[in-house]
């Protein structure tokens, strides 16, 4: 029987004054393989109340010294970074497919996108400064750009490295500390992230991670030495975290659930609009917070649009995420398989007309037939008013609806209460335009779907979320502005002398 390994979590151990010692172990958590659905060997205990001050008192002493370092200098950490995480590619890839149940060429492409948002922000701290405004009396005033202190960053299991990396490389590169709560399920890759942190040159206390459920993040929230939090996970959680980072007038980023629009228009490239269709429903296994799950097709042309995706549909290949051929691989854990297969039954239920999938994959080697793996489902026939056309599944479940006219349809597609993505096909590239302005969405594509480029924000409106990651709007995120006034001349005071 294999030896298992305990995960510890990443905190400073000699700032100043914050040793701890003597620290009762907390709640055991063993990791669980989705291939399988069998334990791995890896098990962590659940932080402490005491660690977690620890670590709170930690990052407080280590942000100081950080933030007075100059650009430059934290930019050539972020960029060593960057070259030890490509130089780890393979190893990363691996460890977030055995957490997470994604295929490998998803998680390889994961590693590339967190070389990029480490390069991208290691170039754009050098160049941020304040600016100045001459004032009547040749006074004059200036803005300066400064770090907001002590962060949280709180992690989804979808993707636990590229939420690490959005979340953490920004405020480090600004000057902030942070603490990282992964999620429970999926906590290796921020670990090895604090390591190569660690190994580049980022002091101690300025980037530790912590290990828990939600019990750990909400004592973090709570603190009043945290001045802001990022949170991504469901609606219904940021709700909880919006609720006590207000009570502490604390900043925040929240990047929460979806049901966006994917709208098909008769002139559109059908090709693409199947295989983007595709992408935004069943890549990453369908647990994907921006997935357009809502796919509104064009009456004139959604049965040769429903023909074409089925038949492409029954070519991806379901089986062992760690094979480099393997396009679908299983739900990263029981909760959700269970919940994914609950919102089928829902769907037929209602009337939907479930044409493809949503069941229990048997067909595979006898070592994955306990995995969580499931067929992609496809659901025809839908109405606007169905669950499964209300309520985020967050898992491989399509709904095609039919549409008539351009008013019609971004109507129906704004009446939902989430706003995080929204995308559009059509050759017409005014109209592309006309619905990417009317669309209530804080991302959207014009002929492409879940395309994020470093250089571009991230977020929501309305329950999909605040504020934004990514591009130049992760520096309003992150960093917080101070004004100054320089009198150059006397005061003026119409009081007696």
């Amino acid at each position: 029987m294999a030896t298992s390994t305990l995960l510890k979590p990443f905190i400073a151990k000699s700032t100043k004054d914050c040793l701890v010692t003597n620290i009762k172990q907390g709640r055991r958590h063993t990791l669980i393989n989705p291939v399988t659905a069998k334990p791995q060997n890896y098990y962590y205990h659940q932080t402490q109340s005491s660690e977690l001050q620890h670590a709170l008192e930690c990052a407080t002493q280590a942000q100081a010294s950080w933030a007075s370092e100059s650009p430059g200098h934290r930019a050539a950490i972020l960029r060593t970074a960057a070259t030890i995480m490509s130089q780890n590619k393979e190893l990363l890839s691996e460890m977030e497919t055995s957490d997470t149940g994604r295929v490998i060429r998803e998680t390889k492409y994961d590693v590339d996108e967190g070389v990029e948002c480490l390069n991208y922000y290691a170039g754009l701290a050098n160049t941020l400064g304040g600016e100045m405004y001459k004032l009547p009396g040749r006074s004059l005033g200036y803005t300066l750009r400064e770090p907001l202190g002590v962060t949280v960053g709180i992690g989804a299991w979808n993707y636990p490295l590229q939420g690490a990396l959005w979340k953490s490389v920004p405020a480090l590169a600004f000057g902030n500390s942070m603490i990282f709560k992964p999620s429970e399920y999926t906590p290796s890759t921020a670990l090895w992230l604090a390591e190569c942190y660690a190994e580049a040159g980022v002091p101690e206390g300025v980037f530790q991670v912590v290990l828990g459920d939600g019990q750990a993040g909400e004592e973090l929230v709570q603190s009043e030495l945290v001045s802001k939090i990022s949170f991504t996970g469901s609606a219904e959680g940021g709700r909880r975290v919006y609720e006590t980072a207000a009570r502490g007038m604390k900043k925040v980023t929240m990047e929460l659930g979806g049901k966006s629009p994917l709208i098909i228009f008769d002139d559109a490239d059908l090709e693409n609009a199947v295989s983007a269709a595709l992408l935004a429903n069943f890549y990453s296994n369908g647990q994907v917070c921006s997935n357009g799950t809502r796919v509104f097709v064009h009456e004139s042309i959604i049965e040769e649009f429903v023909n074409r995706l089925v038949e492409r549909t029954k070519k991806l290949r379901i089986g062992d995420p760690r094979d480099v051929n393997t396009d679908i691989g299983p739900m990263a854990h029981n909760d959700q398989f269970e919940k994914v297969l609950r919102f089928v039954d829902i769907g037929v239920k209602e009337g939907a007309s479930l044409l493809y999938g949503g069941k229990r994959v048997n067909d595979l080697p006898e070592e994955l037939r306990d995995g969580y793996f499931l067929s992609p489902a496809i659901f025809t026939n839908c109405t606007d008013d169905m669950i499964i056309c209300k309520e985020e599944v967050f898992g491989m479940l399509m709904s095609i609806l039919s549409f008539t006219s351009e008013e019609e349809v971004i109507s129906r597609a704004n009446n939902t209460e989430f706003g995080l993505a929204a995308g559009v096909f059509t050759r017409d590239i005014q109209r592309g335009h006309r619905l990417v302005d009317n669309l209530q969405a804080g991302v959207t594509w014009i002929n492409n779907y879940n395309i994020a480029p470093m250089n571009l924000p991230w977020g929501g409106v309305k329950y999909s979320g605040l504020g934004r990651e990514n591009g130049t709007g992760g520096v309003e995120s992150w960093t917080q502005l101070k004004s100054a006034y320089v009198e150059m001349g006397n005061v003026e005071c119409d009081y007696p002398k």
